[in-house]
């Protein structure tokens, strides 16, 4: 093991372990690894890395042992824990004893080496005025694939009959500032954009934006857009192919052009690159380095130091489901930076503002559900039982099973 060493990685699998370190070498971090506790704590204390990558399963170990003697010989280094797919419980406990963030297996090596440059790098490894995909935070598959999704859209775009983008999710997502990421990329080659919050304002914003000049439209609330300026906008596309429209809607389109709320012609060219931005719950391993990021910008904003979050306060955000999506981490984010002290966001600080008014929301019945989407499966398919099951994501044998359990008939 190479001397000042960044990273340990301290993983049973020795394959893995070796991908792991030669991929961070490869991009000019000093590693090194242990496959066992004893060894790695041997390592630890020589080497004292800034940063351990700790596997939560080390054979018959358990990974979360060793967090309070790595945290004994050296407070500060930072430790992330590599849990199975969909362990947020597992994390939860590792940042109660001390651990700085999270990844869940199998994490692909470009996204440890993302973490790798955040938690080393800091401040300096991320300026203010990102643009492009850089503006896209996140270490889960769900972020790579957005960023690497706008890249090739953007190279698309840099024809002379740019592919129409419609970017779908739910509100909160962040679909704005990934069209906003998305122009970037081929900004130079497409010129001057308007942005229209099709929610506001009524008809008459498309052909302003025209007026001005604008070759590129991002358009938000689509869905809300009257039909005077749909048929305009219909019009000017179909009169200039180069004029690249970059939609955002929480709706779907698809079914209001068959409810004749939407024109199919204009759907058919907004919706050529078609790009689905997920939910903060679907990959909840992006919440602690959002939630750093929001830090960072609002202190940047007030003029503060940038505060740093206890391991209290990573447990909350990692525990709630954030309906509200990436805005609503953000308000509370701004709002916890605003009333921190000493430098630190405690739990105190961490507000979740609809916190009661979903504690009263009736909580829907599982087993009801459950076999309400049996019922329907079956009936969609006509009682095709392997079709049902692929339709549920489930196996034939489950589904019989369950079929049995419900008393529920093919047909």
């Amino acid at each position: 093991m190479a001397e000042m060493t960044d990273i340990l990685v301290i993983e049973d699998e020795d394959v893995l372990a070796r991908s792991i370190v030669g991929f961070l070498e490869r991009r000019g971090f000093s590693a090194g690894f242990a496959i066992d506790g004893q060894s790695a704590l041997a390592l630890f204390r020589r080497e004292r890395p800034r940063l351990v990558i700790l596997d939560v399963r080390l054979g018959r170990e358990n990974g979360l042992d060793l967090l309070p003697t790595l945290r004994g010989i050296n407070p500060e280094a930072q430790v992330v824990v590599m849990t199975g797919h969909g362990d947020v419980g597992i994390a939860v406990e590792a940042m109660k004893r001390g651990a700085r963030d999270f990844l869940m297996k199998p994490a692909p090596l470009a996204m440890i080496a993302g973490m790798a440059a955040d938690l080393i790098l800091q401040d300096s490894a991320r300026p203010m005025d990102v643009t492009g995909v850089d503006r896209i935070v996140g270490r889960s598959s769900s972020a790579i694939d957005l960023r690497a999704t706008l890249r090739r859209l953007a190279s698309a775009a840099e024809g002379q009959q740019p592919p129409g983008v419609l970017l779908t999710g739910p509100r909160g997502s962040g679909k704005t500032l990934a069209a906003r990421a998305l122009y970037d990329c081929a900004q130079e080659v497409r010129g001057r954009m308007e942005s229209v919050d099709c929610s506001v304002g009524g008809d008459g914003q498309i052909e302003t934006a025209l007026a001005a000049g604008a070759r590129v439209l991002i358009l938000r609330h689509v869905d809300a857009m009257g039909e005077e300026d749909q048929a305009r906008l219909a019009r000017a596309l179909e009169a200039d192919p180069g004029l690249w429209v970059i939609a955002t809607t929480s709706r779907n389109l698809g079914a209001m052009e068959r409810k004749g709320a939407f024109r199919p012609d204009l759907l058919y060219r907004i919706q050529v690159g078609w790009v689905d931005v997920p939910p903060l719950a679907d990959h909840s391993s992006d919440i602690l380095p959002l939630a750093e990021e929001f830090a960072r910008r609002t202190a940047f904003r007030f003029s503060r130091s940038r505060p740093r979050l206890t391991g209290e306060a990573r447990v909350k955000l990692l525990q709630h489901d954030w309906p509200g999506n990436v805005a609503e981490l953000e308000n509370c984010i701004e709002r916890a930076v605003i009333q921190s002290s000493d430098g630190m966001i405690a739990a105190s600080d961490i507000k979740i503002i609809d916190q009661t008014e979903r504690d009263e929301v009736v909580v829907p019945n599982l087993t009801k559900m459950e076999e309400t989407a049996l019922v329907k499966a079956l009936r969609v398919t006509g009682g095709n039982v392997s079709r049902a099951a692929e339709m549920l994501g489930i196996s034939r044998d489950t589904l019989r099973y369950r079929m049995e359990k419900f008393g529920i008939s093919r047909r």
